[in-house]
């Protein structure tokens, strides 16, 4: 796998563009994955913020920079170079640090319609964190300690118009220990929860 770190130029057009819609955001990070009448691999990217705006991408296959560079001049704040992310040293029952931007969710039966289940985004803190639990269950590691960095519901537009998508974004920090490795390497390529095309999923994670 392999994980770019992309400084946005905030005063470039494209990118202001890109910063306030996650889905042309992830249309142009396309760019560096295929040509358009191709479909692009699936890769997993977090907007962190800041100053400079930076895109954290992890993909599977080696992307390429410059060739969205060479179609925006100017987009990027500095050149970026794909790194390729060390998995060797991880061992089960290690600690690690991480960050996960999310969409936590549960899926509940309609009440208009009992035959139907609807996706809902979980918005009490307590909820929040029980979700993080058993995706660890699920995903090869325990959460040791979290917290709720951030908590918010979002809303985006696919088209100009249409009603809006209503998305509950969680941000969390804290300490996981590994406890399947396979799986826990296999939860790292694949990303956690629904909306990963929208900006979320994306489990980092550092020594603690």
């Amino acid at each position: 796998m392999y994980l770019s770190r992309l400084r946005l130029n905030p005063r470039h057009k494209q990118a202001r563009t890109d910063l306030s819609s996650p889905y042309q955001l992830h249309a142009t990070l396309c760019w560096a994955f295929a040509e358009p009448d191709q479909t692009p691999p699936r890769f997993l990217w977090r907007l962190e913020e800041g100053e400079i705006p930076t895109v954290l991408v992890q993909s599977a296959v080696r992307p390429n920079w410059e060739r969205l560079a060479q179609r925006f001049p100017g987009y990027f704040a500095e050149a970026s170079e794909p790194k390729p992310i060390p998995l060797e040293h991880l061992q089960p029952g290690q600690v690690l640090r991480f960050r996960l931007r999310a969409n936590p969710t549960v899926t509940r039966k309609d009440p208009q319609n009992p035959d139907k289940r609807k996706r809902h985004g979980l918005k009490k803190v307590e909820e929040q964190l029980e979700w993080l639990h058993r995706q660890g269950q699920k995903g090869g590691f325990a959460v040791l300690g979290a917290m709720v960095a951030q908590s918010a519901r979002v809303r985006m537009h696919k088209h100009t118009e249409g009603p809006p998508i209503v998305l509950q974004s969680v941000l969390y920090e804290g300490h996981l220990k590994i406890t399947d490795l396979e799986r826990f390497k296999e939860t790292l390529a694949a990303g956690i929860g629904h909306a990963k095309a929208l900006g979320f999923g994306l489990l980092s994670i550092a020594r603690g």
